[in-house]
């Protein structure tokens, strides 16, 4: 397991260098200036968003399953 997280991270430094490599080539556009490509800023919003959504649709059928049913009484307590 420990491999894998290791192999993981290292094709994350490696495309992180490559793609501020392309930035500063000027083979990838950076409109802000901030060393990071668009195009990669961009697929990261996406996803994001994304999971945001995710995350809002599961609280909502969370909230629709828990929710007290009308007609039932509370049980007291003792």
């Amino acid at each position: 397991m420990g491999n894998v997280i290791a192999i993981i991270g290292t094709l994350v430094i490696i495309v992180g260098v490559i793609s501020v490599i392309a930035v500063k080539k000027g083979w990838l556009s950076d409109r802000d200036n901030d060393g990071i490509a668009d195009v990669i800023e961009d697929k990261v919003d996406d996803v994001v968003d994304a999971v945001e959504d995710k995350v809002d649709n599961v609280k909502e059928a969370v909230k629709k399953v828990t929710r007290k049913k009308p007609g039932r009484k509370r049980k007291p307590r003792k």
